[in-house]
């Protein structure tokens, strides 16, 4: 029987130079004696925390757990109700989550809303992008106010890839996406030259990009150096 080899996605070949941001220092952010509780529920009491430049950091741990408020906390979403949160020299966090669709204009269509970053990208590379992120044909001059809530979110994920920060945080990133958007959003994490620290159930996007596991659980965190299938 003839070998047949499988198919390769095309999102794969796609390799647009996404804008590339300001170095940071080595020192990215840390916490310090950090307590918070939502009322009578604490969630953390007396945690420190340290992210260098360049890392790729995967938050897991069960749901509850308080991985969500650990990445706000990071981010500086979430105040800081005791303790200290210091942010390295020249960096810029960004935080991916769906409230980033409340940001898009509902009157501009997908290609207009795009295409209103601060860089210097062409159309023709902005349509590529959209394309990966399923935006493609005559959908790109749709009206943003029609846009189901998957669509939504795919586009605020398009507009945070076209201008990143250095310090990128995204809440399950690849939520709403088909593999091959996936793919892409691997690819484009991959060459990202700032530091990643993401929370995500798939397995497949954690084991192409996390470098490093933070086990969170009943208040506590828990370093591990590699990506072990016990952790994830």
């Amino acid at each position: 029987m003839e070998k047949i080899e499988a198919p390769v996605s095309e999102a794969r070949k796609v390799h647009f130079n996404f804008p590339q941001p300001m170095r940071s220092g080595q020192r990215v952010v840390r916490l310090t004696d950090i307590h918070h509780a939502y009322g009578p529920k604490v969630v953390y009491e007396g945690i420190g925390l340290e992210i260098e430049r360049d890392k790729r950091v995967v938050l897991v741990g069960p749901n509850g757990a308080g991985k969500s408020t650990l990445l706000k906390i990071l981010a500086g979403v979430l105040p800081v109700q005791r303790g200290e949160r210091e942010l390295g020299h020249n960096v810029k966090a960004g935080y991916y989550s769906q409230y980033r669709v409340d940001m898009l204009q509902p009157g501009r269509t997908v290609l207009e809303e795009a295409l209103d970053t601060p860089q210097r990208i062409t159309e023709q590379e902005i349509r590529t992008v959209l394309g990966c992120f399923l935006f493609s044909g005559d959908s790109v001059f749709k009206r943003i106010s029609v846009l189901s809530g998957g669509e939504k979110s795919r586009l605020a994920l398009v507009k945070l890839l076209l201008d990143p920060p250095n310090f990128l945080l995204m809440d399950e990133p690849t939520t709403h996406l088909d593999i091959p958007s996936i793919d892409a959003l691997i690819g484009a994490l991959e060459r990202f030259q700032g530091t990643v620290v993401f929370i995500s159930h798939d397995v497949y996007f954690i084991r192409a990009l996390a470098k490093k596991v933070l086990h969170v659980n009943a208040g506590v965190l828990t370093p591990y150096a590699e990506i072990g299938r016990a952790h994830v």
